[in-house]
């Protein structure tokens, strides 16, 4: 049986399923399609939507959004999830937050065209930092030191695969020591530097 295989794109959505597979010590493999091939009939045979990231697993089918993922592999590790009920019920509170609010939050910023015309992408963005300013300031009340208290879980890589996509970082950590901190020490963690020291960076 083979292992697992990520269709993904460099330092974007399919570092959480590499975080993850990483740190449970699961083999895998990645591919990078590129846009043309995403809307390939073959693709879309697996992922009809054409989007990524795509998780084939080593039963041969393949699982398509984040959450999806983040629950398949989750299921067959627990340890990526909390060990208590209460602790357990934060961590879909904590992944259900990052999916449904914050994730959206990025996408308004970094992919303005699906939303509005040019003339709009200043203000949509403005309005997006606003939102994530109101969510990490409740994420800094929750950290302790992680979202789900001393136990690191799938749910803090997730959160920590967003926070590197923000567009003023120094804006997002100030005021937020426990954030900051946080960062730090996920930036550090084992399985974080393995990936990210992986990721394909572009010819010279």
């Amino acid at each position: 049986m083979a292992g697992y295989h990520i269709y993904g794109r460099p330092f974007a959505g399919s570092l959480i399923a590499e975080f993850l597979l990483t740190e449970v010590g699961e083999d895998y493999t990645i591919s990078f399609p590129d846009k043309e091939e995403r809307q390939s009939a073959a693709f879309r045979a697996f992922s009809p939507l054409g989007k990524i990231p795509a998780l084939t697993t080593p039963d041969g089918y393949t699982i398509c959004e984040t959450l999806a993922i983040i629950a398949h592999i989750t299921d067959r590790h627990p340890s990526l999830m909390p060990a208590s009920a209460q602790n357990r019920d934060r961590y879909w509170e904590s992944i259900s937050l990052l999916g449904t609010t914050m994730y959206p939050a990025y996408h308004r910023q970094h992919h303005s065209y699906y939303y509005a015309p040019d003339a709009a992408f200043d203000e949509m963005r403005r309005l997006a930092q606003a939102d994530q300013s109101v969510l990490f300031d409740h994420i800094e009340a929750m950290l302790s030191p992680y979202l789900c208290g001393e136990e690191i879980t799938a749910a803090d890589f997730y959160f920590y695969m967003m926070c590197r996509w923000d567009m003023d970082k120094d804006a997002m950590r100030d005021s937020r020591p426990k954030l900051a901190s946080f960062i730090s020490h996920m930036r550090a963690h084992p399985s974080v530097i393995k990936v990210l020291d992986a990721q394909p960076r572009p010819a010279k």
